[in-house]
């Protein structure tokens, strides 16, 4: 594991390098922050820090960042696709429409590699297709089921 790496305790973060690119032609070198918790295994949290450039944290589908490395993915705010350019190592760009963070879509661009590894090692930690395993959707279940249950509360009879 590379030292800008971590990994405890069901959760990985790991910082890579990024290009930030705005509508305006702006485009702004960036380290990138990944964050993957076992607690919430669907996704993966993208924080840019306050920084030169505009900071941000998004919270974007593990499967849709997988699926980006192959081809284009997604159909509504974020897309995510890979990008070859000449004399360049691979790369994927996500892009984020409608951003209520920064007022403007953003475009994240990052090396293939390592996004390939670092979903890799998310996956080693809750394996594809094993989400819901995890039990936070039987939590989250059991606590509104609870809340309707509770005398005086809505939807009580």
């Amino acid at each position: 594991m590379s030292p800008d790496e971590r990994h405890t305790h069901g959760r990985l973060e790991a910082l890579v390098t990024g290009v930030l690119a705005y509508p305006d032609g702006e485009r702004l070198a960036c380290q990138v922050e990944l964050r993957y918790s076992a607690d919430d295994p669907l996704v993966v949290r993208l924080v840019v820090p306050n920084g030169p450039a505009r900071g941000g944290s998004w919270v974007l589908s593990r499967d849709l960042l997988s699926a980006g490395l192959t081809g284009a993915a997604g159909i509504g705010d974020v897309t995510v696709r890979p990008v070859a350019q000449e004399n360049e190592p691979l790369g994927v760009e996500i892009e984020i429409r409608g951003d209520a963070h920064i007022g403007t879509p953003a475009r994240f661009a990052m090396g293939h590699r390592a996004l390939l590894t670092y979903l890799e090692r998310s996956h080693a930690l809750v394996p594809f297709g094993r989400e819901a395993d995890q039990g936070a959707m039987d939590r989250e279940l059991e606590l509104f089921l609870d809340e309707k249950d509770r005398p005086g509360e809505a939807g009580n009879t």
